[in-house]
C-alpha cells in the first residue's frame, strides 16, 4: 500500500514537536502510519529509520536557548520511545500464529493417549509427508492443530503406557475408531437398503 506519510514526515513532525500540541500531531501521524499501512515490513524499515534520524538530531540540538533545548530533547526522547513500543509491538504480533490460533474452531474431546495412539499411526502408514517427519514434529503439528500443548515427553510416556498393555491388541483407539467406523457404514447400508424397498 502506498502511504501518504513517510519517515520525512515523522521526522519533520517530531522535530517540530516543541509543544504538547505539536507533540500530538506527531503521535496521530505516527499511530495512522502504523494503523493504516499494511507491509508490515514497511512499517518496520520506516519506523527504523525515524529512530535513527531523531537519535542523530539529538545530538545536534542547537546550543542557543538551553530551555528550548531540553524541551525539545525531552520530546525527541518522548517519540523515540513511541517509534520503541511500535517496534516491540511489531515484533512481538505473529500474523501466522494469530491466525491459527483463530482457526482453532475445533479441539480435541479425546485423551491425550488416544491423539497419541492416533499420531503414531498415522506415520507408522507414511500418511504424513511420507513417514519423513519426526514424531516430535507430528506432536506439534497436532498441537497447533487443536490448539493444544502436548509436551513430548508426555507423548512418549503415552507410548510406553500403550507398549506395556497386556490385552491381545494394544491399540484400544484405533481398534475402536475401526470398530465405530465399520459399524456407522453398517447402519448406512441398512438405511439405503430400507429406501429402496
Amino acid at each position: 500500500m502506498t502511504h501518504h506519510i513517510t519517515a520525512e514526515h515523522l521526522v519533520d513532525a517530531a522535530l517540530k514537536a516543541s509543544t504538547e500540541d505539536l507533540f500530538h500531531e506527531f503521535d496521530k501521524a505516527l499511530q495512522s502510519f502504523c494503523n493504516e499501512e499494511r507491509d508490515r515490513i514497511a512499517i518496520f524499515r520506516t519506523l527504523r529509520y525515524t529512530r535513527i534520524r531523531l537519535h542523530v538530531f539529538q545530538k545536534y540540538l542547537p546550543e542557543e536557548n538551553a530551555s528550548t533545548r531540553n524541551m525539545q530533547a525531552r520530546f525527541l526522547d518522548v517519540a523515540i520511545g513511541y517509534i520503541n513500543t511500535e517496534l516491540d509491538l511489531l515484533r512481538s504480533y505473529n500474523p501466522e500464529q494469530n491466525s491459527s490460533q483463530s482457526q482453532n474452531l475445533h479441539r480435541w474431546t479425546g485423551t491425550l493417549v488416544e491423539l497419541v495412539e492416533m499420531i503414531y499411526g498415522l506415520q507408522e502408514l507414511r500418511c504424513i509427508d511420507d513417514g519423513e517427519t519426526a514424531i516430535n514434529e507430528l506432536f506439534s503439528f497436532f498441537s497447533r492443530i487443536f490448539g493444544l500443548e502436548i509436551k513430548d515427553s508426555h507423548c512418549y510416556n503415552a507410548y510406553s503406557d500403550m507398549k506395556r498393555r497386556k490385552s491381545e491388541s494394544r491399540t484400544y483407539f484405533l481398534d475402536k475408531l475401526r470398530e465405530r467406523l465399520n459399524l456407522r457404514m453398517q447402519r448406512d447400508d441398512e438405511k439405503e437398503s430400507k429406501r429402496r424397498h
